[in-house]
């Protein structure tokens, strides 16, 4: 009974271990995503940069596999301050197809980018 019991705490650990490893490398991947997008997209019009690099953004982080909500990806364009935040979960337990318990992730940054138009 005891070499079962911490058969399955052995088990959970590594489990925890491996979640959080997969969604800090998700955060790292929503990093250099955003950053190579604003560096593709700062030479842009004002007025579209912001809906460029949020669209960008999306497709690119669908093509890695990461599933972000278009009302997640949140890009505000203000004078020479170019703000990217992002909010998503990575999922941990799952009950009947549906996402119990999730890691909630952030990114949030904000860029200098030159002046336009």
């Amino acid at each position: 009974m005891k070499v079962t019991f911490w058969f399955l705490v052995a088990i959970g650990f590594v489990y925890a271990f491996y979640t959080g490893a997969v969604a800090i490398y998700s955060y790292y991947q929503v990093k250099d995503i955003v950053s190579e997008t604003v560096k593709e997209h700062a030479g842009l019009d004002r007025h579209e940069r912001a809906d460029r690099i949020q669209q960008d953004v999306l497709k690119k982080a669908s093509q890695s596999g990461l599933a972000l909500d278009e009302r997640a990806v949140r890009v505000t364009d203000e004078n020479r301050t170019l703000r990217v935040a992002i909010r998503w979960s990575y999922p941990v337990a799952f009950y009947k197809g549906d996402a119990v318990l999730s890691i909630p992730i952030a990114y949030d940054k904000t860029f200098e980018v030159p002046s336009s138009h």
